[in-house]
């Protein structure tokens, strides 16, 4: 006997062995550097890090040179001093008070003076000037650019120094960020961390401020003066890139 017709639709049968779905390719994020892309990151590194290290060297020159340019300066009211020109200004002031501060094997002199239409200032003077000098007796001023830079008294003189702390932190950061820079660019994938040359900026700050101030205050020849720091750049890199130089 044959079956009654049903309504049920009958199902197709299914593959057991059916491939799962493609997968969907997998897009990378980062790309390979390439050589010669790495080779060009780190010669702008270089370049940038040294740019940076000139301009702060310059700004060391330019420092230096105008703690010094009023030796070079015609006298305001010459004959040869062209009008608007800088020019060294004469006046006199009269010594109110002397004293002296022993430290250890050092001794300063300074000595308190008056003048007419500023307030009374004590400078750190010489011995020799200190000792030929009273109370009560005038004392020779040379003043450039509203500032005293220079007291004289009887064949004695003593230069006024001022210390630029403000500009020599300027051009530190300027000299110990470019070193940093450069070190990155000559090293790269060479470093141990890049986390050190930062670690060491603050110590490269550090130095040439304290080198820069004294540099700038003692007036050595200029030849020195800037022989000094550059040898001290040299040699604080090379201690800055051989730490982090990864063996």
């Amino acid at each position: 006997m044959s079956e009654p017709p049903t309504d049920r639709v009958p199902t197709p049968p299914t593959d057991q062995a059916a491939s799962p779905p493609p997968r969907r390719p997998r897009h990378h994020s980062r790309r390979s550097v390439t050589p010669a892309a790495r080779i060009v990151a780190q010669a702008l590194l270089v370049v940038i890090g040294l740019s940076t290290v000139a301009l702060g060297f310059s700004w060391f020159v330019d420092t230096f040179d105008e703690a010094l340019a009023y030796r070079g300066a015609p006298v305001c009211g010459a004959p040869a001093t062209a009008p608007g020109a800088d020019c060294t200004k004469q006046e006199t002031g009269r010594v109110t008070a002397k004293k002296t501060d022993s430290n250890g094997d050092s001794t300063t002199y300074g000595l308190t003076v008056s003048r007419e239409t500023v307030p009374t200032a004590t400078y750190s003077v010489t011995e020799g000037l200190y000792d030929s000098l009273e109370n009560g007796v005038n004392v020779d001023l040379t003043l450039w650019r509203g500032r005293v830079v220079e007291l004289s008294h009887q064949g004695h003189r003593s230069t006024v120094q001022s210390t630029p702390w403000l500009t020599a932190l300027k051009l530190a950061l300027l000299v110990g960020t470019g070193t940093v820079l450069a070190v990155y660019g000559l090293l790269l994938r060479r470093l141990v961390s890049w986390a050190l040359p930062l670690a060491v900026l603050p110590f490269l700050v550090l130095f040439t401020v304290l080198g820069s101030i004294i540099l700038i205050t003692a007036q050595w020849p200029f030849a020195l003066t800037i022989a000094l720091p550059l040898i001290g750049w040299l040699v604080l890199t090379a201690i800055t890139a051989t730490m982090s130089w990864d063996y």
